[in-house]
């Protein structure tokens, strides 16, 4: 019984290292992109309202589940 869940961990063990794995870019095939400066402001203002917005929606999730819970002080 010990062999077999041994055997079992260090199968998924090994398969999870192996699903890693394939998504690792080859070092010799790798080309960089290189953005302009208003290129890369842009991106960084959309990651910014992207996480803005799901911060906010996360708040309104918080409170509307909390809203039932608390009377005030």
């Amino acid at each position: 019984m010990r062999i077999l869940t041994a055997a079992s961990i260090l199968a998924l063990a090994l398969s999870c290292q192996a699903a890693q794995a394939q998504g690792r870019a080859v070092p010799g095939k790798a080309a960089e992109q290189v953005y302009s400066a208003e290129e890369s402001a842009a991106m960084g203002a959309a990651v910014r309202k992207k996480d803005e917005a799901a911060a906010r929606a996360r708040d309104e999730r918080l409170r509307k589940a909390t809203r039932g819970i608390c009377t005030g002080c």
